[in-house]
Order: structure tokens, then sequence, then C-alpha cells
């Protein structure tokens, strides 16, 4: 918690659309493959490929999980960091396990997510439980959700993705990610952003080269995690011009950056 309390008002340089995004237009969205997968996962059992640690689909234990991660990882850092409660993003938000404990924090809260049908059930989840100031939508990559959302461009006082980059195998598509959360952020916004960041030894490598048909369901493509270096992240960030404000769990598999579009030093407090 001490790390959180270093954050100072950010400064008031008005939002814009990085340079380095224009090569997202040669590399639009998500693979087709991969939203394919997903769209089968949300059909068969959305609760157990979305969170993995449940022996069994169990709906009941899957959104009470999603009230304890925000409870126990987002709610100190809005009270720490002193968050606006206007407008929160999430990357990959399955079928709303945490939209729906943080509507109870934020004005408006929005979910974005590769797979279609996710996204359907996220919807009818929230009108089926008269939870009206969420929604959702369906986005096929960085420079889909920039046209999706770009309206919000600097106004978003928090974005955050968990359990998500860690399966997105084009690195250069999670550099895209990462160049749109600098365009959508408020200038005092936070993203809270999880990466596996464990070593990539030798049974890794191994188990990446396997065919899907010899491997447990969850070590496989799409839903396998993928581990990067803490260099290739933080100069994927420093591209982005994000900066770190506090780190977690470095070098395990749920290590999260905590970061926001630089402030000028001669406006820091």
């Amino acid at each position: 918690m001490d790390a959180f309390h270093k954050l100072r008002e950010s400064s008031t340089c008005p939002a814009r659309v990085d340079p380095a995004l224009a090569p997202m237009a040669q590399r639009r969205g998500a693979s087709q493959a991969a939203t394919e997968r997903w769209e089968k996962f949300a059909h068969d059992d959305p609760y157990t490929y979305i969170l993995t640690n449940l022996k069994r689909p169990d709906a009941d234990e899957f959104w009470q999980s999603g009230e304890r991660t925000i409870q126990s990882e987002i709610d100190p850092l809005l009270q720490a960091c002193e968050v606006r409660p206007f407008f929160a993003l999430e990357l990959g938000c399955g079928i709303g396990r945490l939209v729906v404990p943080l509507s109870r924090r934020f004005r408006q809260v929005l979910g974005t997510d590769s797979s279609p049908r996710m996204v359907g059930r996220a919807t009818s989840y929230a009108r089926d439980n008269a939870i009206e100031n969420v929604s959702f939508v369906a986005i096929s990559g960085p420079e889909d959700l920039l046209e999706r959302v770009g309206g919000h461009a600097g106004n978003c006082d928090l974005i955050y993705s968990l359990l998500v980059f860690q399966h997105i195998p084009d690195f250069s598509t999670i550099q895209g990610y990462l160049h749109v959360v600098q365009v959508l952020l408020h200038e005092r916004g936070l993203a809270y952003l999880q990466f596996d960041t464990r070593p990539k030894t030798a049974a890794y490598r191994l188990k990446t080269r396997l065919p899907d048909f010899v491997l447990p369901r969850f070590w496989r493509r799409s839903i396998r995690r993928i581990r990067r270096s803490t260099e290739e992240i933080e100069g994927a960030l420093q591209r982005a011009n994000l900066e770190v404000v506090a780190e977690f769990s470095r070098g395990t598999v749920y290590h999260r950056y905590l970061v926001r579009r630089p402030q000028h030093r001669s406006e820091a407090r």
C-alpha cells in the first residue's frame, strides 16, 4: 500500500493518439482462431475457462470471487489514489465477473471483450439483474477498441485488465492496447494491468511446442498463460508513454503494474 501513496496528481496535457498506433491498421484485431476458441469457451463453460482455479462450474463462487477481487485489489487502489468514481473500463471482461461489483463503485463501467458470446452473456446478466450503469462491447483488437470507445479519450478514471494479457500470443497486439490505454486515460486516471512474468523454463518452452491434443485443456492455445519478461513489458509501457507508479508480485504469474500518463515534473507536487 505504501506505493499507492506515492501517487500525485497527473499533468493536464491533453490526450492524443500516439503516432505508434498507425501500424495497428495492418494487424487489425485478434486472430480469428483465438476468437473462435473463446466463443467456444463461452458456450461450453465460461466459469472455469475464465477462472481456471474453479474445481467445477460454480456460478455462485465465480461471482463471489469477482467481489473478493474488487474488495482486495481495486478498493484499496481507489481509496489510496483518490480515483475519481466516474468512468471505469475493463479490457477482457468475459461475462462481467469484475464489472458487476465495480458498478457499485463507479457511475459508469464499460466491459470490452474479443468474444461476442461473452459480451452477450454479460449483457444478459446485467439486464436480468437490473444493473443499469454498465455496458459491454465486443472488439476485434486495439484499433477497434479505439474506434468504438474513442469518445471517452482522456476520460477514463480506471482501466484494468486481469487474467487477459497473459493469453494474447502476439505481443504487438498488447503494445497496441497499451497505446490505446494511454489515449483513453484521464490525466489523473490509472491503469491496473496484469501479466505473467515467470521465467521461461525448459519445461515451459517444451509445453508451448506440443500440439494441443496431448495437453491438458488449460495448457492449450488461447487459454494457456504466455510468459513475458519484465524488460519486454516495461519497454512496451515506455513506448506507449505510460509511467509505472507501482508494481506488485514481480516475476510471478500474477505480476501487476499500476500505470498512468506521465506528469510534467514541473507540475509535480
